[in-house]
């Protein structure tokens, strides 16, 4: 079972196996994000033992860096190379979008971590990229693999030889069953339910409460029980 916070992976090692996701993370932290899910963030991190978050990185509105959270500054996205050497970051936006964050703070030379809360179980057998942030209650079972930047919220469950692809966001309650292919981007919404073997299109949207019992293609929305497709030429949520 892995817990706790490890060190991120090269940026060509998208899901490192158990033993690199076991170190403990020797480096403190900085929360890409300055609203109410960095807040949350930061408060998985300090269940973490060895975690420390010393500032946030804001990159939309420059008035953010006159506030503090929790005592702690935002800081402008310029001044991320100052920590580059020193820190690694975690992106604390829910939005399956982030990817251009991620890309800006890159350019800086962070390195990323990922945030593995205690409660989450997660299986040996599992592979977890880096960037990604497992909340409280999670459960990743056998031969899955996450890769980068995945966000996986509180109780929500990932079924076995499962793999979800770069910045998916799996959101409070959703089961995934096993088997399942999420392509990248997709966002799966709270307490959806995704039937075992199905794949689930990049960049697509699955609505709260769905119940998935067929493949969703790229680009849609789907809602309701059974899932339909309600919107097309979506890129995420």
């Amino acid at each position: 079972m892995l817990k706790g916070c490890a060190a991120g992976g090269p940026h060509n090692d998208p899901a490192l196996g158990p033993n690199e996701s076991e170190r403990r993370m020797d480096k403190p932290l900085v929360i890409l994000g300055s609203r109410t899910y960095a807040e949350e963030v930061y408060d998985l991190t300090t269940d973490i033992p060895g975690c420390r978050v010393e500032a946030f990185i804001e990159n939309w509105d420059r008035d953010r860096c006159a506030a503090m959270i929790d005592g702690l500054s935002i800081l402008w996205i310029d001044r991320l190379g100052e920590f580059a050497a020193t820190h690694e970051a975690i992106c604390a936006l829910t939005t399956t979008q982030r990817a251009g964050f991620v890309e800006q703070a890159r350019a800086h030379g962070i390195p990323f971590a990922r945030l593995v809360h205690p409660t989450a179980l997660i299986s040996k057998r599992a592979r977890i990229g880096e960037g990604c942030i497992i909340n409280r209650g999670a459960q990743i079972a056998t031969q899955t693999v996450l890769g980068r930047h995945v966000v996986v919220s509180r109780g929500a469950l990932i079924g076995h030889h499962t793999t979800v692809d770069d910045f998916c966001t799996i959101q409070p309650g959703a089961n995934v069953a096993g088997a399942v292919r999420v392509g990248q981007g997709a966002y799966i919404g709270m307490g959806a339910v995704i039937l075992e073997t199905l794949n689930i299109g990049a960049h697509s949207v699955i609505g709260a409460g769905a119940v998935v019992t067929r493949d969703v293609p790229d680009h849609v929305q789907v809602v309701g029980v059974p899932a339909r497709v309600v919107r097309e030429g979506i890129v995420g949520k």
